[in-house]
């Protein structure tokens, strides 16, 4: 588990870098499209996280109830995969010609899109299988090798001058890592197909409910910046770019938001194992979040502008209070992140959707409706969302909690909730 908790910090320190390195290495306007596309794809990928986390619940109840049905996560990701090829290949000859209008990649953003996150699904899949088992050394080494091959390369297409195709082949490229793990792991090949507790079309169905609430999820974590960039609202002055608030949010999340989402499977794993104590398995990870976010706004508040200043080109300049605000805001959604963890491994799918379409809910009306600054509406609106989805999930685990209305068998049982 240790080596996991290292991996997801590098995992983080890695997009922060790479974020960094874009500023300079592209032009601003470029970089501004680079940091939508980036958002765009791990918004996507988010969605897919959805697979992972349902094939990581499952294949860690089979283990501990002993309850095998014929699922196969496998067979799932390909379908997946395949469909998730033709929709953002059709997303992306729609919309990226005006993302990359700058630049005018368009066509090679698009083709780069549709393949990475066709690789992806497969990735989500090997993640929730190792995570399942516990396999937490071969897990660690794929979060590590997704996000050192992209940091590499983001350095040296920065020394080297390559511009903005080799930043989209970036952002896509560590998709790629599960082809390495499978090649160079014997163990990993053998445990491929680990079983899991549900019949295929309970997975596929609870995998579909996984996925809309990660990806209303995603759309907070990643997708943001590129809503943040077509946000409607009221005319009023700020002193504050769109390219700066923009950079300022993938700045202040990425240290929190990247490792935790990282560590999503083995907090289910942690959660299915404690299912009986819920609350107090919840305890430790929330505290640690808070914490860092309050840790972190204070010294995003103090050094923030600075760092700003001194690091980045002219036109990223974001006050210390909007910085802190905004690092605080990563917490909150890392709490929620963390909730709704704990109600995915008690089952509780409709639960798990319903929290994060209230976050994304509230975010969005915050961010569009409310008659201030575009900084100040970007501040309330992650906070104001994921507080509304993370006490939905809170509430209902407190009931079940309190109740104990749920009977988690150890042996093999005969009937299971569906979705």
């Amino acid at each position: 588990m240790r080596s996991l908790g290292l991996a997801t910090v590098f995992a983080g320190l890695a997009g922060f870098v790479i974020l960094y390195v874009a500023t300079w290495a592209l032009e601003v306007e470029q970089a501004d499209e680079f940091q939508a596309y980036w958002g765009l794809f791990f918004a996507a990928t988010g969605l897919l996280d959805g697979l992972m986390q349902e094939t990581a619940r499952g294949v860690s109840s089979t283990k501990g109830t002993g309850r095998i049905q014929g699922g196969r996560p496998w067979l799932l990701g390909i379908w997946v995969g395949g469909a998730t090829l033709v929709i953002a290949a059709g997303i992306g000859l729609l919309w990226m010609p005006t993302l990359m209008s700058h630049s005018g990649d368009g066509g090679i953003a698009t083709a780069f899109f549709a393949f990475g996150l066709m690789s992806y699904a497969f990735q989500a899949v090997l993640s929730g299988v190792l995570s399942g088992l516990k396999m937490w050394r071969q897990y660690s080494w794929l979060i590590a090798l997704d996000s050192g091959i992209r940091l590499l390369l983001a350095l040296v297409a920065w020394q080297l001058g390559w511009g903005m195709p080799a930043f989209l082949l970036i952002t896509i490229i560590g998709a790629l890592s599960w082809l390495v793990i499978l090649g160079m792991s014997p163990q990993v090949r053998a445990r491929l197909h680990a079983p899991v507790d549900v019949s295929p079309g309970v997975l596929a169905r609870r995998a579909g409910s996984a996925m809309l609430a990660t990806g209303a999820s995603a759309v907070l974590i990643t997708g943001f910046p590129a809503f943040v960039k077509l946000a409607p609202g009221p005319d009023i002055s700020t002193t504050v770019t769109v390219a700066g608030i923009i950079n300022a949010v993938m700045l202040t999340r990425a240290p929190i938001l990247v490792p935790l989402q990282r560590f999503q499977s083995a907090l289910i794993v942690r959660f299915v194992d404690n299912r009986e104590h819920i609350l107090g398995a919840l305890a430790r990870p929330i505290l640690a979040v808070l914490g860092l976010g309050l840790a972190g706004g204070a010294a995003a508040w103090l050094m923030g502008p600075w760092i700003l200043a001194t690091f980045f080109k002219p036109g990223y300049e974001v006050p210390g209070v909007i910085l802190a605000a905004l690092t605080f805001a990563s917490a909150c959604t890392g709490c929620l992140m963390i909730t709704g963890t704990a109600t995915l491994a008690l089952e509780q799918h409709r639960w798990y959707v319903l929290g994060w379409v209230a976050a994304s809910v509230m975010a969005f009306t915050a961010l569009w409706v409310l008659p201030f600054p575009l900084e100040i509406r970007v501040g309330l609106s992650l906070i104001a969302g994921p507080v509304v989805g993370g006490l939905l999930h809170a509430m209902v685990l407190s009931t079940i909690s309190r109740t104990k209305r749920l009977h988690y068998p150890r042996t093999p049982a005969t009937h299971h909730s569906e979705v």
